[in-house]
Order: structure tokens, then sequence, then C-alpha cells
């Protein structure tokens, strides 16, 4: 016990502080090793994300410049529309002031001096005007001499458009309108035309003015194209554009405008990107290439991600990416700020682990020193108690053995009674008979050997209750059989005197346990249940069954002395608690019986009230059951 308690006193000393430098050791570890997984972590999703925000933000350039184009393209016709009207409106009054001006005049000098001043007008380099009657006769012609003075009122398009005749119908009941036809270009195809035409009411005729949308539509590409030649973002931004056939229409170096990719071999395997350009800028996406032509650069080959988008309208292939050295750049100044962070971090947690872990030991040696002393105290309190206790105990055992000994002395008495009175019987007859003088051999014999069984009697009950109170310390086998039978010689005198009727049902079971001690338990409750029946005035029973369970003896003692009131029943085993009177109980049988079981016995004691039948009868009563192991 002293080199346990040494053992728990140690522990208490040194556990504490050692769990705490062992669990700050293990936290601290932990913590480096999430910090340093943290560390790994941001660099991968600091990699991802600027990739990922580069390839947003090419995306968003092409998606734009693509809108952009969209919106200028969409306004071409009407802008187109616009700018006619303006300049046919001009013309129109140029000519009413020609009119005015020369009114007086023939209406042929009066056109004579229109035409002259409108051949000298042109607008956007090659734009001129022609005026019609309405008739379909051709007055004027700023672009073609030859057709002055023909009537085209029947000429129809490649479209079947009826020019002359639709717009005459047109301009009965309008002033002005826009018209569009198609009309021939230099290489004899028809080409879709746009045209502004107004009525020179005094004279009756109608004055207008076209524009080719494909000459327009160059033109604004050409506008478009100068623009995006020009557009920079970041350090090295710029937006490309080719045709379908990979021909450089927008670049940075303005030296490449006009020449095919494959001719400039600036791209890795050029034509098997230019094949997957083609194939990703339908829908739009991105490609992964090596580069050659970085702005400023003097690498060879860098790698690159573009998006690529089409235009279909012009089959035009737009595009704009990024240098990865430029992105991995970012992404190691941005490491060197995250591993300086991490320095610093881990700087700070081996600052508060150090401090953290002296302050948590000089609180756990003052908490071992404070558990020690209460540890002592109470230590020595138990031992007080223990002290207490087995006093206690012992005067409650020796209680009992008294209480024991008065019910054996009891049993004595009982059981002694009946020879004592026929040993006296015996030797008062043999004297009265000598006395008389009629005593004979034969009546002297019986009564010296009725004397002599009497005392062998006697003295064999001597042994069975002298056998009773050993104290055997060892554990021997026996047969639970015999146990009851020398149970009912210690008590059985006192039950036939009360009519009390015990029926057994004990079947052959060997034990190996404290026989004795099993016997005192087993007279505690007989001896209860008899003291319960004597105050019955009905039949008095009790049942003893005794059988094996598995690797168990279960003995069951029954009475029909209608049991124990259900208030007071869980307190039985209790020390000093008895229903007797103070002359008739102490309290202590059943509780030395629960501590016999319990304690020598290795098994169990249980009680419960129960219902039963026997001999058609119905009765209830207290049972007692016994569980012993029987090995």
């Amino acid at each position: 016990m002293i080199r346990k308690e040494n053992k728990i006193l140690k522990i208490i000393k040194y556990a504490p502080s050692i769990f705490i430098l062992i669990l700050c050791i293990i936290i601290n570890f932990y913590l480096l090793y999430e910090k340093k997984q943290n560390l790994n972590l941001e660099k991968k999703e600091i990699k991802q994300k600027y990739i990922t925000t580069n390839k947003e933000l090419v995306k968003n350039e092409v998606l734009e410049t693509i809108h952009y184009i969209n919106m200028k393209q969409k306004n071409t016709e009407k802008n187109l529309e616009q700018m006619l009207k303006k300049v046919v409106l001009n013309a129109h009054q140029i000519s009413l002031n020609v009119y005015n001006m020369n009114k007086d005049e023939k209406k042929e000098k009066i056109l004579e001096q229109i035409k002259k001043v409108l051949n000298n007008i042109n607008y956007a380099k090659d734009g001129y005007f022609f005026i019609y009657d309405f008739n379909g006769v051709n007055i004027l012609h700023g672009g073609d001499k030859s057709i002055e003075g023909r009537n085209l009122l029947d000429y129809k398009d490649s479209k079947s458009n009826n020019i002359s005749k639709e717009l005459n119908e047109i301009l009965k009941t309008k002033n002005e309108t826009y018209y569009s036809w198609y009309w021939p270009k230099n290489d004899n195809k028809e080409y879709k035309k746009i045209g502004f035409f107004k009525k020179i009411e005094p004279l009756n005729l109608y004055i207008g003015t076209g524009r080719f949308v494909v000459d327009y539509e160059q033109n604004l590409k050409k506008e478009i194209l100068e623009y995006l030649s020009s557009v920079k973002y970041r350090k090295y931004g710029y937006i490309f554009v080719l045709d379908n056939k990979g021909k450089y229409l927008s670049y940075y170096n303005k030296d490449f405008i006009g020449k095919s990719i494959s001719d400039l071999a600036f791209v890795e395997n050029i034509n098997k990107s230019f094949e997957k350009m083609k194939k990703v800028s339908k829908k739009g996406n991105y490609l992964r290439y090596d580069h050659i032509d970085k702005p400023n650069s003097v690498i060879k080959k860098i790698e690159k991600i573009s998006y690529i988008k089409k235009f279909d309208k012009w089959n035009w292939i737009i595009g704009t990416g990024f240098y990865l050295d430029d992105v991995y750049k970012q992404i190691e100044e941005k490491e060197l700020v995250l591993e300086k962070k991490y320095k610093e971090e881990i700087k700070t947690l081996y600052k508060i682990t150090v401090i953290s872990t002296i302050i948590l030991l000089l609180i756990s040696i003052y908490i071992s020193k404070l558990i020690e002393k209460i540890f002592l105290n109470y230590k020595n309190k138990i031992e007080e108690q223990i002290q207490t206790n087995r006093q206690k105990d012992n005067l409650i055992a020796y209680q009992s053995k008294m209480a024991t000994m008065g019910e054996m002395i009891g049993n004595i008495a009982h059981q002694w009674r009946q020879p004592l009175s026929s040993i006296s019987t015996a030797a008062t007859g043999v004297k009265m008979q000598k006395e008389i003088g009629v005593l004979t051999d034969d009546f002297e014999i019986k009564s010296l050997d009725s004397i002599n069984n009497n005392v062998q009697y006697l003295s064999k009950t001597i042994d069975d209750f002298r056998n009773f109170f050993k104290n055997n310390k060892t554990r021997k086998e026996f047969n639970i059989q015999d146990s009851f039978e020398k149970t009912f010689k210690l008590v059985s005198a006192q039950y036939k005197n009360k009519d009390i009727e015990l029926i057994s049902n004990i079947e052959d079971v060997v034990l190996c346990s404290f026989e004795s001690k099993l016997v005192q338990v087993l007279i505690n409750i007989l001896n209860n249940a008899r003291d319960e029946l004597i105050k019955q005035n009905f039949r008095k029973l009790i049942f003893i069954e005794a059988k094996k369970v598995e690797n168990s003896l279960i003995i069951l003692i029954k009475d029909n002395a209608n049991g124990i009131n259900d208030h007071i029943k869980h307190r039985i085993f209790e020390p000093y608690f008895t229903t007797k009177s103070k002359e008739e109980g102490t309290g202590i049988g059943l509780y030395m019986s629960n501590e016999i079981v319990n304690k020598h016995l290795d098994g169990t004691l249980e009680f419960s009230n129960e219902e039963y039948e026997f001999e058609n009868e119905k009765y209830k009563g207290a049972c007692f059951k016994i569980t012993l192991p029987i090995d």
C-alpha cells in the first residue's frame, strides 16, 4: 500500500507537468504543421488565383472588344443612312438655291447650272449625286456620265427590284425616302447599296445619292483595326486580330499587319497552333502555347495563355493573352510576402508557446502540490474512516455473533429439554425401584441404555453447535444438501414447536466456499421468516429450493408471512434497521448476511415480495435469492 501511495504521489507531482509539456509540444508541432500546410495551400491557391484572374481578364478584354465591334457593325447602316441624308439635304438646298437664282431661265438652263455645281461636290472622297425625273430619265450621274440621258424606268437589279418605278411610287406620297438596291461595282458583281432621295418640287425631279454597304463597312473595319492596334492594357497586353487564313489584321507590332502568321513563324508548331486557334475560336476558349515575340523581351520562347473567339460576321479571329513568366514573377513576389509572414508567425508562435508552457507548468506545479496536500488529507481521513468503520464492523460482527449465540443457546435449550427429561425420568425410575426393592436387572439395563443414548445425543448436539461457531479461513468443497441438513439440525426444534413446516427441494450440488458462513446466512434468513410466521394464525410454511443454473447455485427461501411493506423493503439490508421491538431484534442479521454473501462468498443476496400458489391455496411472502459461484 505504501508503495502504491508513493506511486500515486509521484503521479500527482509529475504527471500534470509532463502532460502539459507533452501537450504543448504536440500542440506546437500541430500548429507548425497547420501553418506549413496553410502556407503551401495559400501558395497553390495564389498560383491558381493569379492564372484564373488573368484568364478572366483576357477573356473580358476579348468579349469587350467583340461587343465594341458588334455595336459598331450594328450601327453601320444607320450611320450610313444619317450621313447620306445629311449630304443629300445639303445638295437639295444647293439645287433649290440655284433654281431660285435662275427661276426666270428655262428649265434646261437651270438644270445645267445645278449639274455644274453638283459635279464639283464630292463627299467621302468618292461620293457623288444623281438626279432623275419621274419618267425614269437620268438627269445627273456624278459617278458614270454614260448613264446621263438614259431612261432607266424599266431597269431591274439582281434582286428584281425595279428601282425607278418603286422610287416614283414612294415619292408620289413622300418628299423624301431611304431606299436600298443592288448595283454593279468594278468587278461587275452587284452589291447592296443604300441611298437617300428627296424631291425637288419646283422642277418635278428628285435628287439622291447612295453608297455601297460593303465600302462603308470596309472603312469601318479599317477604323476598328486601327483602334485595336493602338489598344494597350497593363504592361504587355494587346489585342490581336487574324482573318480566317491566318493573316494579321491587327497586332501590337505594325510591321506584322498584313503578313501571314505562318510566314512569321513566331509561334512554335505554327500550323498546329493556328488550327487550334480556329477550332477554339468558334465558341471562344483558352489556348496555351509557346510564343516567341513577347514585347520588350530577349527570351526566345515564353509560354502564353490566350483567350480566342471568332467574330463570325467578318470571319475575324480575335484574341489576347498573358505571358506565364509575368504571372510566375507576380506569384514569386506574393510567395515571398507569404514566406516572410509565415516566418514572423512562427516566431510569434514560438514565443507564445514558450511563455504559455512556462505559465502552465507553474500552474501545474501549484495544482500538483495542492492535489498532493488534498490527497494526503483525504488519505488521513480515509484511514480514520476505515478505523471507524472497522470498529463499527467489529462491533456489528460482535453483536451479530452474540445474537446468533443467543439464538443457538435457545436452540440448544429446545433440543436438550427432551433428552434431559428422559435422563431424569430413567434415573428417578431406577432410584425409586431400588428404594422399594422392585428394581430388576432388565429395567436397570434399559434405563442405563436410555441414559447413555440421550447423553450421546446431547454430545452430538454439542458437536453440531461447536462446528457452527468454527471460523474456517480456507475454502473447502462441500455438498449443499449436507449444509442444509446441518442448518435444519440447528433450528428444527424451534420450528417444530411453532408448527412451522419446512418444504425443501435441494439438488445435489458441490461448492467450494466457506460452509459455516453460508450456514450462518441460512439460519439468519430462516430465523427472520420464523419470527414473522409465529405472528400469524394460519398455516405456516417456508419453502427452500436450491438448484444449479449454468455455473451458479441459486438458493430461494420464501415464506407465506405476507411479505415486507413496499415503503421499507429497500432498507432491510441497512445495519440496525428492524421492524421488531428492541427486545426481539437488533437489525443486524440481514445486514451481516448481505456482507457475508458479498464479501466472503463472492455472491449476491436479493429480496422481493412474491405471490404464489401451494396445494390450491394462494400465498404471499418474502423471497430471498442467494446466487453463489460454483467454482
